[in-house]
C-alpha cells in the first residue's frame, strides 16, 4: 500500500513540474515572439545594396517610381540626365524633397570617351548646376552614359570634386525584358555593398520593382543612397566595375 501511495505522489508532482515547464515554455515562446515583432532584431539586416536609377526624370514614370519607393519607404539614387531636369524641373525638385537622391548622368547622355576635355567639362558641369539651381544641393557623385570613360574623364570629374560611381547588377532593364527576367537578375547578382542599376523610364522596371524590394528585405538587404553606402564603406573609393 505504501508503494501505491509513494508513486502516486511521485507520478503527481512529475505531471505538475512537467504542466509548469510547459506553462513556461509556452509564456516565454510567446513573450519572445510578441518582442521580435514589436523589436525586430539588427541582424535582420546585415547586407547593404542602392538601387540607382538612370535617365530620368521622366514624365509619370518618375511620378509612379517615387510613388513606389515612398509606399515602400525605401530611398534611392537617380542619376539625371540634365536636358529632362531641364524639361522637368519640378519633378527634379520633388525627387529632392523626398528624400530621393539626385546625381548627374551627364547634361546630354554623351558618351564622354569621345569628347574634349572642354566638352567633357560642360557634360560634367552643366548637370552639377542644374541640380544645385534646382535642388539647391551639391552633386558629389556621376555615372558616365554607358558606362564609358577613361583617365581623362576621372582627371575631369575630380577636378569638378565628381566621384564616378558604375555598379554591380546590371538586368539590363532599358531592353525592356519581362519584370520576371529583371528581378531574377537582380536576386542572383545582388550582393553586400552592390549598386543595382535600373532605368527610371521602363514600364518592366516599375513592375518588377516592388517585388525586388521585397524580396531582398527578406534576404536580409537594407536600402540606402549611394553618398549613405559610401559612408559605411570608406575609405573604399566607390568606383564598381561592370
Amino acid at each position: 500500500m505504501f508503494k501505491i501511495s509513494y508513486r502516486f505522489v511521485v507520478y503527481r508532482y512529475e505531471a505538475i513540474l512537467a504542466l509548469v515547464i510547459l506553462l513556461l515554455t509556452g509564456s516565454i515562446a510567446v513573450s519572445s515572439k510578441d518582442t521580435g515583432a514589436a523589436f525586430p532584431p539588427l541582424e535582420r539586416y546585415p547586407y547593404s545594396i542602392a538601387l540607382t536609377f538612370d535617365d530620368g526624370p521622366h514624365k509619370v514614370y518618375t511620378e509612379r517610381l517615387m510613388k513606389i519607393l515612398d509606399e515602400k519607404g525605401v530611398k534611392a539614387t537617380f542619376f539625371i540626365v540634365g536636358s529632362q531636369g531641364l524639361k522637368f524641373p519640378g519633378l527634379l525638385k520633388e525627387l529632392s524633397d523626398d528624400g530621393q537622391e539626385v546625381e548627374s548622368h551627364t547634361m546630354t547622355h554623351a558618351n564622354l570617351k569621345k569628347l574634349k576635355p572642354d566638352d567633357i567639362r560642360k557634360e560634367l558641369n552643366g548637370a552639377q548646376n542644374l541640380i544645385k539651381s534646382v535642388t539647391g544641393r551639391d552633386s558629389l557623385f556621376f555615372r558616365p552614359p554607358g558606362g564609358q570613360y577613361d583617365n581623362k574623364v576621372n582627371d575631369i570629374a575630380r577636378e569638378l570634386g565628381l566621384e564616378m560611381v558604375l555598379w554591380t547588377v546590371f538586368p539590363k532593364d532599358h531592353m525592356r525584358p519581362p519584370p520576371e527576367a529583371i528581378e531574377k537578375t537582380v536576386f542572383a547578382e545582388a550582393s553586400d555593398g552592390g549598386v543595382v542599376l535600373l532605368h527610371s523610364g521602363v514600364d518592366q522596371t516599375l513592375e518588377a520593382l516592388p517585388v525586388i524590394i521585397d524580396e531582398l528585405r527578406k534576404k536580409g538587404y537594407r536600402f540606402l543612397t549611394i553618398s549613405e553606402l559610401k559612408k559605411q564603406r570608406s575609405p573604399m573609393q566607390l568606383v564598381w566595375l561592370r
